[in-house]
């Protein structure tokens, strides 16, 4: 680990200066002035977003071929036509590619996915007085991605092929509504499904918004085995502010059957954070009973950075799991300000005996102008034993990365 944990420093080191070296304000001014030759020169608008990552874990579980230690690059590159009577068109491709070293070095995931794919390709219309519709190959997230996400932190991000809406017809009402037709993931799979679901929710005040949720997600028989289920459940969230203290809160339930066994489970979340110059400190906690499965979701915003509980979440954990946790959030003032954040995790079984650990994880943000930012995570988890065939290894993580969106 001292090894690896050299080798991350000074990488770091090397991309953190060479980037910060340059001058921030040309860099911007340059690529404002592309931008703008650009919509003159063509209607509609091209975009990039480009992610170059630096990325290691080590797990202490004697193997040490299932450790990483290497680069990729991701960049997405689009078009999207202008507006004509409310309708737009859009298309855009994905090329993930490791930087030197190894086809191993990187993650598996990322490995996996490697190559050119077709991103999005969709047809919209939005109407002022009703909604939007859009069709096609889109990215597609509902709520906090617990259900229904993009799995954005992977540099192959998740797609749907889809029909999505969302009906903005009465003030506070939003009622979300989608048909997936075929997944495609983050390790460069296609699944074919045959999924549906609705999500409406109204905002009462800034104080009280409620979700009602029903989602029937169904796979096929290749790539999706432990996927299918139907999910019905609420979500209120809202926040409440005290002259220089805003009280902000989020509370869930979940009931889920899976259509193959017959079993059910249930979910459970709640967070309370609080705000005050410019200090952030909360606290909250999720539950998953025995099988409770979210194979859509971003798993990666869940149950700690390194990622020791993702792939079992997506089919269900025999146990369950109990995440309890801890945060505290600040923008040190150096420069533009650098956003970072600490959090600790406290994991048990929902049900049965043992232990799943505790996790330590910590994020920064450094935005050097409108379009390029630094990203520095890392994650720490202790297994103490790895109850319930979940965990079992000791693992750390960390990435830096620089990003680009144009």
């Amino acid at each position: 680990m001292k090894k690896i944990t050299t080798n991350t420093t000074l990488a770091a080191l090397a991309l953190a200066s060479s980037v910060t070296s340059l001058s921030a304000d040309p860099i911007e001014a340059a690529l404002d002035d592309s931008k703008k030759q650009l919509s003159e020169t063509i209607p509609g608008t091209f975009s990039v977003n480009a992610r170059l990552r630096y990325e290691v874990f080590d797990l202490d579980n004697g193997n040490p071929a299932l450790d990483r230690d290497g680069t990729s690059i991701r960049v997405r590159y689009g078009y999207t036509t202008p507006d004509f009577e409310g309708f737009k068109a859009s298309i855009e491709g994905e090329t993930l590619s490791r930087v030197g070293g190894e086809h191993d070095d990187i993650h598996p995931l990322d490995d996996a996915g490697d190559g050119t794919d077709l991103n999005q390709a969709w047809v919209s219309y939005t109407n002022a007085d009703f909604g939007s519709a859009k069709v096609g190959r889109q990215i597609y997230a509902l709520d906090d991605q617990r259900f229904i996400g993009h799995v954005g932190w992977r540099q192959n991000i998740q797609v749907f092929d889809a029909a999505t809406f969302a009906y903005t017809g009465v003030e506070g009402l939003t009622v979300n509504g989608f048909y997936i037709d075929e997944r495609h993931l983050v390790n460069g799979a296609h699944n074919e499904t045959n999924s549906f679901g609705l999500n409406v929710s109204y905002a009462f005040a800034p104080a009280f918004k409620l979700t009602g949720f029903y989602y029937d997600i169904e796979g096929d028989d290749v790539g999706n085995a432990g996927t299918t289920n139907k999910t019905v459940g609420a979500r209120a969230a809202g926040s409440f502010k005290f002259e220089e203290l805003t009280l902000k809160y989020t509370a869930s339930f979940a009931t889920q059957g899976d259509v193959e066994t017959g079993e059910e489970g249930d979910y459970f979340a709640g967070d309370l954070s609080a705000v005050f110059s410019g200090v952030t400190v909360g606290a909250g906690f999720e539950i998953m009973e025995a099988g409770f499965r979210t194979p859509y979701a971003t798993v990666h915003k869940f149950s700690g950075f390194a990622d020791v509980f993702a792939t079992s979440s997506l089919t269900g954990i025999a146990q369950g799991l109990e995440d309890y946790y801890v945060y505290a959030g600040y923008t040190i003032p150096v420069g533009n300000g650098i956003k970072a954040k600490v959090i600790y995790h406290w994991f048990d079984p929902e049900t049965g005996t043992g232990d799943y650990g505790d996790e330590l994880d910590l994020v920064a943000v450094y935005k050097l102008n409108k379009y390029l930012n630094l990203v520095g995570k890392y994650g720490s988890y202790s297994s103490d034993g790895g109850a319930g065939g979940v965990g079992g290894a000791d693992k750390d993580m960390f990435t830096f990365e620089l990003n680009l969106k144009y």
